[in-house]
């Protein structure tokens, strides 16, 4: 969906409904390189499909080489009833999706609103490539044709969502929770919520992953993943926004609730605002992706 299931909970109160297309988005990259020796040179689909396990240095030389061929196609805009208009964006070559990128333009705000200093606002999110190029060089040309896309439409402020993905992974390989106590602000306690959620067992002393463990963890948890946010890593949705020229707004708990996202990144997604970071930005980024409760409540499990 174009926000999570929490988020769209949120959406619905404020008639901001948004048809389903991340499946969509997805499935077309899958069905695009799947056709790559169909439509691309026979040299272009091999070295492709070879670059998937080839060195990062490879892989950018592939893609500086392709990016003198690459055109990105602008999808019509769908319109909902009440939540704008979503495009799609495709990286091309030879008609062949390389990338894709969906953004969604909210409606204007009312008088009263823009008076309170609310702006149009316009969402950026679902980058993804062949996994023969790095996502921060396949991403680039989407974003900037997207920018200016919802620019001309009317767009005022553009903002980005990334979910965090690994960031258990990384703070468990990491042993982030060690980190805590130099910190100053985070105890024993939150240091023991956050190896918990990260590795997905209970807390010494308890029975289930609940919603104790998730309340304890949060506070540190956020704090790890804006350093998680900024790390230098080619394949990230959230450092492809950065180096197309966003800021990093804000980190959004439990933003995706879903088993596997909670699993993999504690449901952690960033806001990013390309242009200038303003202190709005933070709202506006809680008020369009943070669901109605911080508190995840595991399927059958409990408050621990």
């Amino acid at each position: 969906p174009l926000l999570s299931d929490a988020a769209l909970r949120v959406a619905a109160k404020r008639n901001l409904r948004h048809p389903s297309m991340f499946q969509h988005m997805r499935r077309s990259l899958v069905a695009s390189s799947a056709r790559l020796a169909r439509y691309t040179t026979k040299a272009d689909a091999t070295r492709l499909e070879a670059a998937r396990s080839a060195s990062l240095a490879d892989r950018s030389a592939l893609a500086a080489e392709l990016s003198g061929r690459w055109i990105v196609a602008t999808g019509a805009p769908q319109q909902t009833e009440s939540a704008g208009d979503s495009f799609g964006f495709a990286l091309r070559v030879d008609e062949v999706n390389l990338g894709v990128l969906r953004a969604a333009l909210f409606p204007a705000p009312p008088k009263q609103r823009r008076d309170e200093g609310h702006l149009r606002t316009a969402l950026i999110f679902g980058a993804s490539c062949h996994p023969g190029l790095p996502l921060s060089l396949a991403a680039k040309p989407l974003v900037e044709a997207a920018r200016a896309e919802l620019a001309q439409r009317g767009a005022e402020r553009v903002m980005g969502l990334a979910p965090l993905t690994g960031l258990c992974g990384w703070v468990v390989e990491e042993q982030a929770w060690e980190r805590l106590s130099s910190l100053g602000e985070f105890g024993d306690e939150a240091a023991g919520a956050v190896e918990a959620v990260a590795r997905g067992v209970p807390r010494p002393g308890h029975s289930v992953l609940g919603q104790g463990t998730f309340s304890a963890a949060q506070k540190a948890f956020e704090a790890l993943a804006t350093a998680y946010a900024r790390r230098d890593d080619p394949e990230s949705e959230c450092l492809a926004y950065l180096e197309a020229g966003a800021d990093l707004a804000a980190v959004h708990w439990l933003h995706d609730t879903s088993q596997e996202a909670v699993r993999d990144r504690a449901g952690v997604s960033a806001s990013l605002e390309f242009g200038a970071y303003s202190p709005a930005a933070e709202a506006t980024a809680d008020e369009l992706y943070m669901p109605s409760s911080g508190i995840y409540t595991p399927s059958g499990g409990e408050a621990s």
